[in-house]
């Protein structure tokens, strides 16, 4: 994707990958744009935008949210639901990318195990805006590392908000990868990777 925001980093295996969904759009699609040359078909919703900057073949853009259940409206819908419209709900080995600017919490919290295990990739920013929500932040990572493992992540805006009791800043990217099928041995880098770890120039 665009180096600095809007860049996600997933591991170069797409083998048997056919379907990815992309929530959180704005103008910058070169993260969908990648998969969509990798013959992946990618399901788009972002409710703030009138339409995507360009399209593709591969492209499957939609006016639309995602959230809990509790707060579905016209523009608002939940990851199951809109898998099942798409005809999805059985599918496996998956990519889920999200990028909601704090929408993701509610959204993964009431989330089966079984619908996230249907996704070999996810890529979230997580939004850390309210020391009062630490325990729901808490419940949504212990969730995920059930059943995926992280294997990158990059803390940034530091210098914008002041950190939940010294431990969170203000916006975490991680990727994960499913645990099933994989292993994992220790790993002592430093992160974030340097190579992968872009700012836009200041004017």
């Amino acid at each position: 994707g665009k180096k600095s925001d809007g860049c996600y980093v997933l591991l170069d295996d797409f083998e048997n990958i056919k379907i990815a969904y992309s929530f959180g759009i704005s103008t910058m699609i070169q993260f969908d744009d990648e998969l969509a040359k990798r013959g992946i078909d990618v399901y788009m919703y972002d409710h703030t935008i009138n339409s995507l900057p360009y399209n593709n073949p591969k492209f499957h853009w939609s006016k639309i949210g995602i959230c809990a259940s509790n707060e579905t409206t016209q523009d608002l819908k939940t990851l199951e639901e809109l898998m099942k419209e798409n005809g999805h709900i059985s599918e496996k080995n998956m990519i889920l990318k999200i990028d909601v600017e704090g929408a993701e919490w509610s959204s993964l919290n009431e989330l089966s195990e079984d619908i996230l295990r249907q996704f070999k990739y996810i890529a979230i920013e997580y939004h850390f805006l309210e020391s009062s929500k630490e325990e729901l932040y808490y419940n949504v990572i212990k969730k995920m590392h059930k059943s995926h493992q992280a294997f990158y992540l990059r803390c940034h805006g530091r210098e914008e908000i002041s950190q939940i009791r010294n431990r969170i800043c203000k916006f975490l990217e991680v990727s994960y990868i499913i645990r099933e099928g994989n292993k994992f041995d220790k790993d002592d880098s430093i992160y974030p990777i340097f190579e992968f770890d872009h700012t836009e120039p200041k004017e």
